[in-house]
Order: C-alpha cells, then sequence, then structure tokens
C-alpha cells in the first residue's frame, strides 16, 4: 500500500517545510512522497529550484477558477485551511496508485517514522490525533472551555485511507471547509480543525492514533520530561515519534535566524536543536536564491484569535 505526505504552505513556511523534509530524510532514509500544494510563485518556484528528491510541488491555480476565487475573500490562513481536505483528495483522485494520504503541518519535525502509526492501525479509515491540552496551572474549566474552542483534536496531523468511509469523511471535511474556515466560537467554528470533532460521530472506523510520541507542542509539552539517548529524542520513556511546533515562526534578527514562540516555561532542548536545523537550512536557500525571503511576515506574528 502507497502512503503519502502532503501539505499547503506560504513562503513564510517554507523554512519549516525543508526542516521536516530533512526529519523525514533521516527517519524514512529518502522512503517517500511528499506533496506539496504552494499558494505563491516564490514557493513554487524556489521548491522547484532546490529540486529535492520525493518533493512534488503544485500551484493552487491548478485547483481552479474557483477556488482561487476564495483567495479574495478570506484571510491566507483561512485559505490554506480551507484548501486542506480538497488537497488532500486531489492527490487521491490524480494518483489512483495511493492508498493513504497524510496531512502534516510544516511544522512538525520527526524523530521517528511515521509510518509507524499506520502500522499499528491499518484497518482505520482516517486516524485522528489528539490535542491533548494540560499544563499544570491549568484547571479543569479552563480545559474544557479551551477543547470546545479548539476542539477535542489537531487537524496539523490527519490521515485518510483510500476506502468507503475515508472517502466519505474527506468529502464532508472538503464540503465543510469550503464553506466556512474562520475562527467563530459563537458558530462553533475553529478553521478546518473543530470539525474533526464531528467525524466519529458521523462515520464509522475513524480512529483516535493509539501510538505514543505523537503530536507533542505546545499544548501538552509541560507533562513530559525530554531527554535524548543514542540520537533518539524520548518523552518521559517514550521515544518521540514528533514535536509540533505549532505557533513557531521564524525570524531574521539582526542577520541572525531566530525562532520566537509561546513557549517560555521550561522550553525542551528540541527547540534548540529546531533552531540550529532552520539556521542551516536558511543558509542552503540563501546559496541557491539569495534573494528569496522566507521570514514571517507581521501578519504571521500575529495570533489568529
Amino acid at each position: 500500500m502507497e502512503s503519502v505526505y502532503c501539505t499547503i504552505m506560504t513562503k513564510s513556511r517554507l523554512y519549516q517545510f525543508l526542516a521536516l523534509i530533512s526529519s523525514l530524510n533521516k527517519v524514512r532514509a529518502g522512503e517517500f512522497r511528499f506533496h506539496v500544494l504552494c499558494v505563491d510563485k516564490e514557493t513554487y518556484n524556489l521548491l522547484k529550484k532546490l529540486n529535492w528528491d520525493h518533493v512534488i510541488a503544485t500551484r493552487d491555480k491548478e485547483l481552479g477558477e474557483d477556488i482561487l476565487a476564495l483567495k479574495k475573500e478570506r484571510r491566507i490562513h483561512e485559505y490554506c485551511w480551507s484548501l486542506k481536505a480538497l488537497w488532500l483528495e486531489t492527490i487521491f483522485q490524480k494518483n489512483p496508485e495511493v492508498m493513504r494520504v497524510t496531512f502534516m503541518d510544516s511544522d512538525l519535525y520527526f524523530w521517528d517514522d511515521p509510518e509507524l502509526i499506520f502500522n499499528v492501525q491499518p484497518d482505520c479509515s482516517v486516524l485522528l490525533s489528539r490535542e491533548e491540552k494540560y499544563h499544570p496551572d491549568w484547571k479543569g474549566n479552563f480545559v474544557k472551555r479551551l477543547k470546545r474552542l479548539t476542539g477535542e483534536y489537531n487537524s496539523g496531523f490527519i490521515s485518510f485511507k483510500r476506502d468507503k468511509m475515508g472517502t466519505a469523511c474527506l468529502a464532508w471535511w472538503r464540503e465543510k471547509t469550503l464553506e466556512a474556515c474562520r475562527i467563530d466560537p459563537r458558530k462553533g467554528i475553529f478553521g478546518d480543525q473543530r470539525y474533526l470533532n464531528e467525524m466519529p460521530k458521523l462515520f464509522s472506523n475513524i480512529c483516535d492514533i493509539t501510538t505514543a510520541g505523537v503530536n507533542v507542542g505546545i499544548w501538552n509539552y509541560r507533562k513530559y520530561t525530554f531527554f535524548e539517548k543514542n540520537g533518539q529524542v524520548f518523552i518521559d520513556r517514550t521515544p518521540l515519534i514528533f514535536y509540533h511546533f505549532s505557533g513557531v515562526r521564524v525570524i531574521n534578527q539582526d542577520n541572525k535566524v531566530e525562532i520566537v514562540h509561546g513557549t517560555h516555561e521550561n522550553t525542551p532542548f528540541v527547540f534548540t536543536i529546531y533552531q540550529n536545523i532552520l539556521t542551516q537550512l536558511v543558509t542552503k536557500v540563501r546559496e541557491v536564491e539569495p534573494l528569496f525571503d522566507g521570514f514571517a511576515t507581521k501578519e504571521d506574528l500575529q495570533k489568529y484569535w
């Protein structure tokens, strides 16, 4: 069964995407295909120029004029959220040999093979990653309010199998995100993400990922003790499969690559590793295309909600 990965990207996420690809090259030994939907020409042109193995770049305009019209109506992050399910469907349609497509946010970084997740639950039509909300100072009522706002799951890592329930669920998600993909707590909308709460209610064979070490991020990192042994990162005694650097932005601070984020208390050492990798990749991009600027814009540095 061929399993492929995909994402949607603007140029201000390019450096982080290259870090994601670098991590997959390590844990998959280059054995993967990654489909990227580029929403600006700068990102597309640079990926074509880099010509990295296993990366297939596509422009959003190939999805049609009706879809491009959304670009004028929605903020750029809402536009990207709106295209997620459609992009997953498009990959299935154009690649009949593909039996599983997994969406990955560009700010993921892998320390172990993502295929381990799918091997544990090969029969699930859709695999959802819970957004476990934990902080030692958070009370139960506050956590409940957060869950009502953002949902039980995180849409930065979601996997669909080409079967009856998988494709039906994906089609439903596509309709919902094209209809509305903003943050509107009064209407129970949180981008593309809160729709995931409804998937197990509406469709059968929708599974929570049971593999440990998945989707650790700002929402729960305080729960774990991080340590490294023989190049493998562990959380407590569990190997970390991937860390989700949600909210991290790459900036140019006095000609030095810096990352800004909201993880200020007991920041795990994986952030230092991540910044060092990003610094190397920014240098590599400058060697290929000196005029490319993939640093965060003022809009990127603003909170969505």
